[in-house]
């Protein structure tokens, strides 16, 4: 009985969800909207769903070891060789010589009989523990769907935020290429009139070339970002898929619901959450030890119909002698010479632990979200910085192709205010994934 009940302390844990499916055909999603996607087309929560039938029915098995256990069981004999048994012969002829014996058959050829099996557990305390710890089981996946449903939206959030990074950069490097590609055609004019030095012109035309290089390797980035998204949300890789939101609206309300102003709570984490199930866990494991020392007691019923015949006729109407028997059985443990209390000590001494690594990951949450919080400030600002960097760089930028148009700079001249404006825009792009980075750590942090 304690091995079936312990078995329940050693399962994994399991996860609950309702799962649903999005319409298909949906291509435009907003964050939450593909946050939601993801959660009901995860191939995690849909075999989180299977996991929690298991579990269910897991628990089902352990209520049913207390339950009334029904059996039957048929059996045929053939005896090809009667059994003989010998006696001394003084036993039945006092006149017998000394050492004389007797041989005689007891038996019959054929014997068959039918028996049904009643067991009843009357009191154990190991499955009066398993039947409180049901309760937890289901509450323990419960927490655990939400857990795995938190998780899937964090890393659908985190692809939807590189999608939008993505699709700004290419923005980015198409403002750029516009621009430059207007600056290469007014100075091929210039070159064809002789105006300029072909050296002049071919500047232009590498800068050119490497805005292309940049734009191009932007858009593969996207698509790679997209197809990360549609992963994540369990969608359709062959279809499309676009975002409702851009990065200027997230940033805003990001900005403004900041996560530096939230109070945290360590009990709120996930980790938490799971090192004080397992300590929950370990103190049921207790409670399972010390019942070991409680009696365990059971009832039992058996009743079987028995035939004996030396020609095959049961069906004949012919007697068959029943033999009905009903009773308790009970199991004292005396002693086990110290190893059950050594266990329940061992078992004391893992709740102990629990609670001590309990109180230092509290202590490490608190100093995580004190230093996540610093560092979003820090990338806040240091994205803002980036962004006014970004729009000196363009206007520098733009002025500077007005004088390459009157003469009053170089080819040379432009090309190294475009590797200035270029090297701005990584920069600041780099900022806001580094913010977003930090965002998504804290959301995680505050279990959101």
């Amino acid at each position: 009985m304690k091995t079936i009940i312990s078995k329940i302390f050693l399962a994994g844990t399991m996860t609950l969800t309702s799962v649903g499916i999005f319409a298909q055909d949906q291509t435009t999603f907003s964050l939450a909207q593909a946050e939601e996607f993801g959660v009901n087309n995860s191939a995690k929560m849909k075999n989180a769903l299977l996991d929690v039938e298991s579990a269910k029915k897991r628990v089902w098995e352990t209520i049913a070891i207390g339950l009334p256990q029904v059996s039957a069981e048929g059996q045929f004999q053939n005896l090809v060789d009667i059994p003989t048994s010998v006696v001394d012969a003084s036993l039945f002829n006092p006149l017998a010589p000394p050492g004389e014996v007797m041989e005689f058959q007891m038996g019959q050829k054929y014997s068959t009989s039918l028996a049904f099996n009643v067991s009843q557990l009357l009191f154990d305390g190991s499955y009066i523990v398993g039947l409180k710890f049901s309760k937890f089981w289901n509450e323990m996946n419960e927490n655990n769907a939400e857990r795995s449903k938190t998780e899937i939206k964090a890393m659908v959030r985190e692809a939807y935020y590189n999608v939008l990074v993505a699709d700004e950069n290419v923005a980015l490097m198409d403002s750029i290429l516009v621009s430059t590609e207007k600056l290469q055609k007014e100075t091929e004019v210039f070159f064809k009139n002789g105006f300029i030095l072909k050296e002049e012109a071919d500047q232009i035309q590498l800068a050119l070339n490497r805005v292309k290089v940049s734009k191009h390797t932007a858009e593969r980035q996207a698509q790679i970002a997209r197809n990360l998204l549609k992963l994540q949300m369990g969608y359709d890789f062959d279809k499309s898929i676009e975002l409702s939101e851009n990065l200027d609206d997230v940033l805003s309300n990001m900005l403004a619901d900041s996560p530096v102003s939230k109070t945290f709570n360590p009990k709120d984490n996930n980790n938490y959450q799971m090192l004080s199930e397992q300590k929950t866990l370990d103190g049921y494991n207790v409670m399972n030890e010390k019942a070991a020392y409680y009696p365990s007691v059971g009832a039992f019923l058996t009743h079987s119909q028995n035939a004996f015949r030396n020609e095959f006729n049961f069906f004949d109407n012919l007697p068959w002698y029943p033999t009905t028997i009903w009773g308790l059985s009970v199991k004292i443990p005396i002693t086990s010479s110290g190893m059950k209390v050594m266990k329940v000590q061992q078992a004391e001494i893992k709740v102990e632990q629990d609670q001590n690594n309990l109180t230092d990951l509290e202590r490490q949450l608190t100093f995580q979200q004190l230093q996540l919080k610093a560092t979003f400030e820090n990338a806040r600002e240091s994205m803002e910085i980036e962004k006014e960097n970004v729009e000196l760089a363009k206007f520098i930028y733009s002025q500077a192709m007005k004088k390459k148009t009157n003469g009053a700079i170089s080819s040379l001249e432009v090309t190294q205010i475009q590797n200035q404006l270029l090297q701005a825009e990584g920069t600041y792009i780099g900022s806001i994934m580094e913010l977003l980075s930090v965002k998504i750590q804290l959301d995680k942090l505050f279990n959101q």
